[in-house]
């Protein structure tokens, strides 16, 4: 298990308020942030270029569902986590299985999701 200062996330969010709130809370949780990246062919790139640890992924990206990168996220072995304003939200079969996160969500529900995503066995609380 590695320690938040040596792990590095990917965040795939258009919606600026929401990715600054993320980025805030994984920043003073002691990770290292890629992002937030605002659209599925930038994500493209960095998943290409850049290593992570994790990614946390909006599902529907500046009007553009973010398979293709959940796709080569699956590619590389990296695990990732899908945000969704919408409860219920229809996955494609593939991605049975992966994490989902409801937005609003808080910033411990936040942390916590991403250590069981890393298998952290203990809840992670946010920082104050």
């Amino acid at each position: 298990m590695r320690a938040p200062n040596e792990t590095t996330l990917i965040v795939v969010e258009d919606e600026y308020l929401v990715a600054m709130s993320i980025e805030l809370v994984l920043q003073d949780a002691g990770y290292t942030v890629i992002g937030p990246i605002p659209s599925v062919d930038e994500a493209l790139e960095v998943v290409a270029e850049q290593p992570a640890d994790l990614a946390l992924l909006d599902v529907n990206v500046a009007g553009h569902r973010v398979y293709p990168v959940a796709d080569a996220l699956s590619l590389r072995q990296v695990p990732f986590i899908f945000l969704t304003g919408c409860e219920g939200a229809d996955l494609p079969d593939r991605f049975a299985g992966t994490p989902i996160l409801i937005k609003p969500f808080s910033a411990e529900g936040l942390l916590n999701a991403i250590g069981r995503a890393l298998g952290q066995e203990m809840p992670v609380t946010a920082p104050h």
